[in-house]
């Protein structure tokens, strides 16, 4: 039987909240922390592995956050 880990389902629930939310501007960790219930601390290192392996881009700066790095129809699981 598979397990699935926290860390893994967060990173799901968060690639998911930011393909349905994003529009013009990308999706701040606080708006996903709120919608979500994911502690922001913990999130930010979910957030950023996804960064690092190309699934989502990050924008830093008053008006950043995340958004997606490739089309959601080339994202799977």
């Amino acid at each position: 039987m598979l397990r699935l880990t926290k860390k893994l389902l967060f990173g799901i629930e968060a690639v998911l909240d930011i393909a349905y939310n994003s529009g013009a501007r990308p999706v701040q960790a606080a708006a996903i922390t709120k919608r979500q219930g994911i502690p922001k601390r913990y999130l930010e290192q979910v957030l950023q592995a996804l960064v690092r392996a190309g699934i989502l881009a990050g924008q830093r700066g008053p008006k950043g956050g995340y958004r997606l790095a490739k089309d959601a129809d080339a994202i799977a699981v």
